[in-house]
């Protein structure tokens, strides 16, 4: 299936409990969780905002397709998305979790706890992995356009990036990843003997995927850990849920992408916890 876009401004009524914050204050907060490229503000307990510095609307749509089509998906609920006239800011207010990240709570876990968390994951993911797409050669975004993974991103322009694809076929697909592995390595100035490797032995290996909705950014910090309070086991084991964040790559890849996304962390730096 894919995603038909909702207009902006968006607002849910049905999400929200109390008052939305203002564009002022959300400016004025000084809570800052989170500032890169994008920042991320705490208003209260119950709303954080993410804004980007340009027309970033994406991540926000996907937020509104799981919520809508796969319930069973647990992600923060989106309560409103615009855009600044003045600064050309995209701001997505939403739903805060609370807990901490995996990456914060990891070592402190049980392996029974770890074991627990570990398969509610995999659930999660069998359940996102289990949704069907419409089209059974399509390979990109949810809402019919490009694919958000960094290996097809080739542009930055004042409304955002952009990329490669929809892909249609997963030969057309292959040829998009080493196409722009040649042309990352030719703008750099790099050898391209690589590429060559690639453009020769990838169509040959990579064969037989169907298209998989793949979250495509999964790493510790950005699953958050919450803790059912008053449920222990007879050992004093916490009960704890987990929330995906950050679905801003997301979309329909071949189905070994969500592994291929998360393990590519491990080529740049050592694994060194279990």
């Amino acid at each position: 299936m894919v995603w038909d876009p909702v207009a902006l401004p968006y607002m849910s009524e049905s999400l929200r409990s109390s008052p939305l914050p203002t564009t002022e204050e959300i400016r004025a907060c000084t809570n800052i969780l989170f500032e890169l490229w994008y920042k991320i503000v705490a208003i209260n307990d119950q709303i954080v905002v993410k804004y980007y510095p340009c027309n970033r609307t994406y991540e926000g749509q996907v937020l509104l397709f799981l919520e809508r089509h796969v319930p069973n998906i647990p992600v923060p609920r989106i309560y409103s998305m615009y855009r600044d006239p003045e600064t050309r800011e995209t701001l997505l207010i939403m739903q805060r979790i609370p807990g901490e990240s995996l990456e914060t709570v990891w070592p402190s876990l049980t392996e029974s706890e770890k074991d627990g968390i570990v398969g509610k994951l995999r659930e999660t993911f069998e359940n996102l992995h289990a949704v069907p797409c419409s089209k059974p050669d399509y390979y990109g975004g949810l809402d019919a356009g490009y694919l958000r993974h960094e290996f097809f991103l080739h542009n930055e322009d004042p409304d955002g990036p952009s990329g490669l694809g929809p892909f249609y076929g997963e030969e057309s697909f292959v040829a998009g990843m080493t196409d722009s592995y040649r042309a990352r390595m030719t703008k750099n100035g790099q050898p391209t003997h690589k590429a060559l490797f690639y453009e020769t032995y990838l169509p040959r290996v990579i064969k037989g995927h169907r298209p998989t909705l793949t979250h495509c950014n999964l790493k510790k910090q950005h699953i958050m850990v919450v803790e059912k309070k008053e449920q222990r086991n007879e050992k004093g084991e916490r009960s704890l849920d987990v929330v995906l964040l950050n679905w801003g790559f997301a979309g329909w890849y071949p189905e070994f992408f969500e592994f291929l996304s998360a393990a590519e962390l491990f080529f740049l730096v050592a694994w060194e916890d279990d």
